[in-house]
């Protein structure tokens, strides 16, 4: 995945994160269809403002096993889905719109270059489960996202000092083969879901707890911002708990 692409989906998912945890769902939907004209899957997600949550399942494999899809919402009919499996790998990403009853774009992987054609139908009678937006207040653990073997990754450890105490150790880097780091450590207190984790003077990142997720976005600032970070390297995403 490039640059641009991550950095613009987390940013459209952190902006959707506060909406999404103050109320329920906004719709839910049911899809069934395929990838390339000949992988049949089905996907259900749950809408609340700009953030999107839901499984997708590819029907002909064997144990045919929920992916997570964790992604956006924009101009109220355009959806970027990502497919997080269990260890904060993202194999797949949607771009598509859904009108008409149908959802259609591009999956494309992040093993390879590789983009198919996608097209899904709306099930009506069908009515899925909601997804949970709301945060528990577990926020002890580790967190991660890798964008396939030579992708973007990157990884926090929360552990609970006492009471709202919390300690955080996190670092990423860019894609590989000239892999940069950006990492950070420190003690902060959590309120209302977030903390700052504070670079310098014209850097710092917000972290927002989701259910079951870790978004981090960069703190708009008034001065030129300067991380001491390698290139292109940052904190910023959208980091799944895995324990």
């Amino acid at each position: 995945m490039n640059y641009l692409k991550k950095i613009t989906f987390t940013i459209c998912f952190a902006a959707g994160i506060c909406h999404a945890q103050q109320k329920n769902t906004d719709a839910n939907y049911s899809f069934s269809g395929l990838i390339d004209q000949k992988i049949p899957v089905e996907l259900t997600v749950s809408v609340s403002k700009d953030v999107v949550l839901g499984n997708i399942r590819y029907v002909k494999t064997k144990e045919k096993k929920p992916i997570k899809i964790i992604g956006t919402l924009d101009s109220g009919n355009h959806y970027h889905l990502e497919e997080f499996e269990y260890d904060g790998n993202i194999s797949g990403i949607i771009d598509a719109v859904l009108k008409n009853g149908k959802l259609e774009g591009t999956w494309s992987s992040t093993k390879s270059d590789t983009v198919y054609p996608m097209a899904l139908d709306v099930q009506t009678k069908v009515n899925p489960k909601p997804e949970i937006f709301s945060p528990s207040d577990h926020f002890e653990g580790t967190y991660t996202y890798q964008y396939g073997e030579d992708g973007y990754q990157g990884s926090i450890t929360i552990k609970k000092i006492k009471g709202q105490m919390y300690s955080y150790d996190i670092g990423s880097v860019t894609r590989a083969p000239g892999r940069n780091i950006a990492d950070a450590s420190g003690e902060v207190m959590i309120k209302n879901n977030q903390f700052t984790i504070e670079i310098n003077k014209s850097c710092s990142f917000l972290a927002t707890f989701y259910n079951g997720l870790l978004s981090i976005t960069p703190v708009p600032s008034d001065q030129s911002r300067d991380c001491e970070f390698g290139l292109n390297a940052t904190l910023e995403g959208t980091f799944l708990k895995v324990k």
